[in-house]
């Protein structure tokens, strides 16, 4: 641009020199080409303006790439989301309770000790019986051993009784539900009789509703945050709100499109986004 403006006033000078030598020559002055400083000082205006209208164009043209593009980032890792949260909704919670965290056995080991009321020493030969609640069947039986230890294999995780009997103690009746985690100790006490306990243990793990639930929550954050992350574009593509376009996008990052990749394609966004700050009418007001 530089170049050219200095061409053209070249030009300009030796059309003006170039006046005065013919007139001086042929003894003819046919008219006297005066450049005025203000003609020339308008031309020069004239021409950085016009350089500078470029400049703005470019910039322009840059920031709407810049936004384009970061909408695009944004737009396609809430998409994700959306898919994500969709397959969440419509997977099949029993697949969820196959998992490691929400797996519960069908049959579990259990294990306990009988201990003395006042020294608090194990009781040998204690007969220990495990029956059903219902019918009181007899399932499984077995006796302490000198520390009053006893276990039992495979026992199914429904409600149950245990009973423990020995010659000079109260028989100890205890309802219960089998779990990893063992039977309280039972205290023996001297004396005949039954003395019945109740066990509000729990089958642990997580239940099919729980399961259900859970997913069911999960799915409709990811859907709702993904949601977020669609405005979010809509906003930097119109290019009126520069924060409240990122807050939702921020809002976006929690849509766990494909676990990672979708926040990070959103967090991208967020990131070029900057570049194109200054576009935004609101910045622009500020």
């Amino acid at each position: 641009m530089e170049d050219d403006r200095e061409q053209r006033m070249e030009a300009l000078r030796a059309r003006v020199q170039a006046k005065k030598e013919a007139a001086l020559s042929g003894g003819i002055i046919e008219e006297e080409l005066v450049v005025s400083s203000t003609e020339l000082t308008t031309e020069l205006s004239t021409e950085e303006q016009n350089e500078a209208d470029d400049w703005y164009a470019l910039w322009d043209k840059d920031a709407d790439r810049w936004r384009n593009l970061a909408a695009a980032f944004i737009f396609i890792g809430s998409i994700l989301g959306m898919l994500s949260g969709a397959m969440i909704l419509q997977g099949n919670p029993t697949e969820l309770l196959n998992t490691s965290f929400f797996a519960e056995s069908e049959a579990v080991d259990i294990s306990g000790t009988a201990l003395e009321d006042v020294e608090g020493n194990g009781v040998e030969d204690v007969l220990v019986e495990l029956l059903d609640a219902t019918s009181r069947a007899l399932l499984q039986n077995t006796t302490t051993d000198s520390f009053g230890y006893f276990a039992m294999e495979n026992v199914q995780q429904d409600l149950h009784i245990i009973v423990f009997s020995k010659d000079g103690y109260t028989t100890v009746e205890r309802t219960f539900v089998p779990d990893n985690v063992g039977l309280d100790p039972v205290t023996m006490k001297p004396g005949n009789g039954t003395r019945e306990e109740s066990d509000d243990q729990s089958i642990s793990g997580w239940t099919l509703d729980n399961a259900v639930g859970l997913s069911t929550a999960i799915g409709l954050l990811t859907m709702i945050t993904a949601l977020l992350g669609i405005q979010s574009a809509v906003e930097i593509r119109r290019g009126k709100h520069y924060r409240r376009s990122q807050y939702l996008a921020a809002g976006a990052l929690f849509s766990r499109g494909l676990i990672i990749v979708g926040p990070t394609l959103i967090l991208f966004g967020m990131i070029v986004n900057l570049f194109a700050k200054e576009d935004f009418e609101d910045e622009r007001e500020d």
